[in-house]
């Protein structure tokens, strides 16, 4: 499909270029190619107010017995320099047959406007009825960088992607690329493409829809975003195309012939770092955690030894996880090779097919226990890929690790180990530092990590073989006393107990509790007792007999005590590792301090760079730094990588988030992050934080009426916070939709009919 040849000229210098969504789609109609603009009347407010009766037949005369929507075209709405896109009401689905109906919706439009000027509109479109919406840009909506975007949903309703309450698709094309040839894709970038020529090449958006064979525009408006210079991003795309095909071609000593990056898959490297990290966040969590915690202990909970490899491969400064080394780490160790590159490629092939499966990966793709629903998840995902007896062998073999997952001594054994590290941090070495908290710190809390894991997992398949009630579950999730919960519980002694904690646990720049200033502890945050949580008969028995089938020896009171313990003692490990790797970042900047050198600049730098007696030198390699992360920040990449598929089309699927806690909360909507004073958030606000690591649970000082983030899965960390206070949240919503919906002015959550309604005050 090729764009058609359209003439220029769209506005002069008499008539500007936009005025009003109504007049700019009524001047643009006749020239278009590639679209069409549906049916539409423009009302003004002096027409309004001198005969509404009068208008409201007009509307009717127009439009006969059809569906309408009213939008606003106020006079300056759609400017360079001062787009209020999203701003204004509009109404739709108003049955023109109903006079009142029409009334009350081009009323509710002018009253958004707050005082409507007398040639302000509003604007009567006839509805569509689409198979695709679509919102597509010239350029990347948040920073410019060079790219047609296309944000797509699906057609029940015409602003399903700008509400942000519906899964989103987002395809991004570098400008450079090769234009697409056929698909829906191909015919919104016509009709993007025409209109960007048609408005003299200027940043447009415009919120299009795929109607049987046409496109539809439906609204466009300039895009008020200033540009970067396109040419170090394509630069950069260029060099990463080299390294994406060695990625793909590096020999390694791991199962599997493919290797796929993700970004959520194994320890929520994205969650706990942002997914674009500064260069010593990212390396201390590669060194602390990457490095040899993860793979020492599985091999010591029976899983295969894997050779030296790094579990976080980094590309263009994102934090990818190595899923084919990950995977490897998580096979049985009695399990043979042939079996085990079988199982790790069809774990990776499943990935690709349902990127939207990064962060639940182990829920959804990968089976790292012997848990009770093993065989009929087996068989709906991976039927056929191993042989009868292959399969029963890997069964079998899954067993081992997975009672050393549940012995409560292994487990007392790595909680001892985590208590030698506050001793080991009392040093003023940083190398000391580092080696306590990887080897006190990040290699106990792995091993706590992996047994509250597969307590999880078996947890929730009793669930699915009808052993436990969704509502029981949930109950003893609460009744697991966390460390939030004991955080909330010291009210004002918070700094004091917890004043490591920093939102962005690996991010030196970012000011721990204690020196933060921290408001009361709000009316509601303190928790209430945990409810108490006993097996009824029926239950102890249901899960007995799914415990002998799986041959896994203990009972159902011990796999319950097992549980509650170890969700437990992976919460204090976790803030034990936090503790610990304040410490280093303190270590750091003090020495950096002595030197000139503030925490800002020390974000830049690497832990090999970090040769105090040259600071001349290290702001040079900080100055390096900055600019090539704000180079990397231009390119789009996708959660899932696979080596094999270029960088210039990268497609986002719509993610599947998690719903946890209870009850349903409408509230007050509050963008938060990393520089954030916890005293400015005020209590009972709903909250979207793009991903919350430890540091962020001071938010539950505050009562938070509901939580939203882009990063988390179903293990998250704010997953098992919000369960156990019972907060309503949606994790890992995706970047994209998480983006729209923290932009409105407030939200409505329900835990229970999993929704997520954003709206607008003036909606």
């Amino acid at each position: 499909m090729h764009l058609n040849t359209t003439p220029s000229g769209f506005g002069t210098a008499a008539e500007p270029l936009w005025r009003g969504k109504g007049r700019t789609l009524e001047r643009l109609a006749p020239q278009l190619l590639c679209s069409r603009v549906p049916q539409g009347l423009c009302l003004s407010a002096a027409q309004w107010r001198a005969s509404r009766a009068e208008c409201v037949r007009r509307v009717q005369r127009r439009f006969g017995a059809s569906l309408v929507a009213v939008r606003s075209s106020r006079d300056g709405e759609d400017a360079p320099g001062e787009s209020q896109a999203g701003r204004y009401r509009s109404c739709l689905d108003v049955a023109v047959a109903d006079g009142a109906a029409v009334a009350a919706a081009i009323d509710a439009v002018f009253a958004s406007y707050r005082g409507a000027r007398a040639w302000d509109d509003v604007l009567v479109q006839a509805m569509v009825a689409p198979r695709i919406v679509a919102v597509a840009a010239t350029h990347a909506i948040e920073d410019g960088a060079p790219y047609y975007v296309f944000s797509l949903g699906d057609g029940a309703r015409t602003d399903a992607v700008t509400r942000g309450d519906a899964p989103v698709r987002t395809v991004y094309l570098a400008r450079d690329a090769e234009p697409p040839r056929d698909g829906d894709v191909a015919r919104l970038y016509d009709a993007l493409r025409e209109l960007e020529r048609l408005c003299g090449g200027e940043p447009v958006e415009a919120e299009l829809a795929l109607v049987d064979a046409q496109t539809v525009l439906l609204q466009v408006r300039p895009l008020n975003v200033a540009l970067p210079d396109p040419r170090p991003a394509r630069a950069r795309r260029t060099a990463l195309e080299r390294e994406r095909r060695d990625l793909a071609d590096a020999p390694t000593a791991c199962l599997g012939e493919r290797r796929m990056l993700a970004l959520m898959p194994d320890w929520n490297t994205a969650e706990l770092l942002g997914a674009h990290p500064r260069p010593l966040a990212l390396d201390l969590f590669s060194r602390l955690v990457g490095g040899a915690a993860w793979r020492r202990a599985r091999a010591a909970l029976g899983y295969r030894r894997v050779g030296r490899v790094d579990l976080v491969a980094p590309f263009a400064g994102r934090p990818y996880v190595d899923v084919r080394a990950s995977a490897n780490s998580l096979l049985p160790a009695a399990l043979d090779a042939t079996s085990g590159a079988a199982v790790v490629d069809a774990w990776q092939a499943r990935l690709v097919a349902q990127p939207a499966l990064h962060d639940r990966y182990e829920f959804s793709i990968a089976q790292t226990c012997l848990d009770f629903d093993f065989d009929s998840a087996w068989h709906a995902r991976y039927g056929g890929v191993l042989d009868a007896p292959r399969l029963a062998a890997y069964r079998d073999a899954l067993r081992e690790p997975t009672r050393r997952c549940l012995d409560l001594a292994a487990l007392r054994r790595a909680q001892s180990h985590l208590a030698r590290l506050p001793r080991r941090c009392d040093t003023a070495d940083p190398s000391a530092l580092l080696d306590a908290a990887e080897h006190d710190g990040a290699l106990p809390f792995a091993l706590l990590a992996r047994q509250a894991f597969a307590g999880e997992a078996l947890m929730r398949s009793a669930l699915a073989r009808g052993a436990l009630a969704p509502e029981r579950l949930a109950l003893l999730q609460q009744s697991c006393v966390g460390a939030t919960r004991e955080l909330l519980e010291h009210g004002g002694d918070v700094r004091r107990r917890y004043g490591f904690l920093r939102a962005g646990t690996f991010e030196i720049a970012t000011q721990c509790l204690a020196h933060l200033e921290l408001a009361p502890l709000s009316p509601g945050a303190a928790p209430q007792p945990a409810a108490p949580f006993v097996l009824a008969p029926r239950e102890r028995r249901a899960i007995d007999r799914l415990i002998a089938e799986a041959g896994l020896g203990l009972d159902a009171d011990a796999l319950v005590a097992h549980y509650r313990l170890a969700r437990q003692a992976r919460e204090h490990g976790k803030y034990a590792l936090s503790q610990a790797v304040s410490c280093v970042l303190e270590r750091i900047a003090d020495l950096g301090a002595r030197q000139g050198l503030d925490r800002e600049t020390l974000g830049w730098l690497a832990l090999a760079e970090l040769d105090f007696e040259a600071p001349a030198r290290l702001r040079d390699i900080a100055d390096a730094a900055r600019t090539r992360h704000r180079v990397d920040a231009l390119l789009r990449l996708p959660p899932v990588l696979d080596p094999r598929a270029p960088l210039d089309v990268v497609a986002i699927d719509a993610g599947t988030p998690t719903f946890v806690g209870a009850g349903r909360a409408s509230a007050r909507l509050l963008r938060v992050d990393a520089s954030t004073p916890p005293a400015a958030v005020p209590h009972g606000a709903a909250l979207a934080i793009e991903s919350a690591d430890p540091g962020f649970d001071w938010i539950f000082t505050r009562a938070p009426a509901a939580l939203i983030t882009a990063y988390g899965g179903p293990n998250s960390h704010m997953a098992i916070r919000c369960a156990e206070l019972r907060v309503p949240a949606v994790l890992g919503l995706g970047i994209e939709r998480w983006r729209r919906i923290a932009a409105a002015d407030h939200v409505v959550v329900d835990a229970a009919s999993q929704s997520l309604t954003p709206w607008r005050h003036d909606e």
